[in-house]
């Protein structure tokens, strides 16, 4: 079963590829596009546009922090909702048949094949930009901070209440950058109150981009949520862009621990 065509956008966007910069970008959640073949998933636009479709304000964000650091960007082509590329294929989160409330109807009852298909074509590509770069950064003797941008919704539909940090920092098995972006950022940021391991933790089981990319291979990393109401805009994805861009110019300046 072939699943995209050629007039489908690509499957995952790498910008900067050649930057030979301390920093690799990467955003799960970039975009919230569908297949041609997929019509939708059944889905109107205003579905799409949710969270459960896409992280919005994050690509802007990305592509403002990419140009700053002069830093390569590797980005996801289709929505969370095609296939999650930050979550380990075949579990439940990874095609969801329903999320935050709103059932995906072609997500419905997927045989293997059509599963497959969305792995093979969407997030094997993806993963394998992230893992070939990462490959011949280690070949050129460099071990590059990695980056996860995401962004959260301020309340769930479904089981939660509300989320107030306009930003948060996640981790899982390795804060060596974490704990002193947090320092650093909150210092710089005395207004804000700063998300550790909010709105969820970065242990979640279910987490694939950093796990895999980054703790396997001792890679320093941080994973970033930004609160979407603060950032869909472009004049409040900026500003919170180069918050998080100035604290983690003073982390590097500072030099990454051991």
């Amino acid at each position: 079963m072939t699943l995209l065509t050629s007039d489908d956008p690509a499957p995952v966007r790498v910008e900067n590829a050649d930057r030979p910069a301390p920093i690799l970008f990467v955003s799960d959640h970039d975009a919230n596009a569908v297949p041609a073949a997929l019509d939708r998933l059944g889905l109107p636009d205003e579905e799409l546009g949710r969270h459960i479709g896409y992280d919005p304000g994050i690509a802007r964000i990305a592509r403002r922090l990419a140009a700053r650091f002069e830093a390569p960007l590797i980005a996801t082509g289709y929505s969370r909702l095609v296939v999650d590329c930050n979550r380990v294929p075949y579990t439940p989160g990874s095609i969801p048949a329903v999320s935050d409330g709103t059932a995906v109807p072609g997500n419905r009852d997927l045989d293997g094949a059509a599963m497959r298909a969305r792995y093979d074509e969407l997030f094997q590509p993806y993963h394998a930009a992230i893992a070939g770069h990462l490959d011949r950064a280690a070949a050129a003797g460099r071990s590059p901070l990695l980056v996860a941008l995401h962004s959260f919704t301020p309340r769930l539909r479904v089981g939660g209440g509300d989320r107030p940090w306009p930003i948060g920092f996640l981790w899982g098995a390795d804060d060596r950058a974490t704990a002193p972006m947090i320092e650093l950022f909150a210092a710089r940021n005395p207004d804000v109150a700063v998300g550790a391991n909010q709105p969820y933790s970065g242990a979640t089981p279910g987490g694939y981009t950093v796990p895999v990319h980054a703790e396997r291979r001792g890679l320093h990393n941080l994973t970033l949520e930004f609160r979407q109401d603060l950032v869909a805009d472009p004049a409040g994805g900026d500003a919170w862009a180069d918050r998080f861009g100035d604290a983690l110019a003073e982390l590097l300046d500072r030099g990454l621990p051991a």
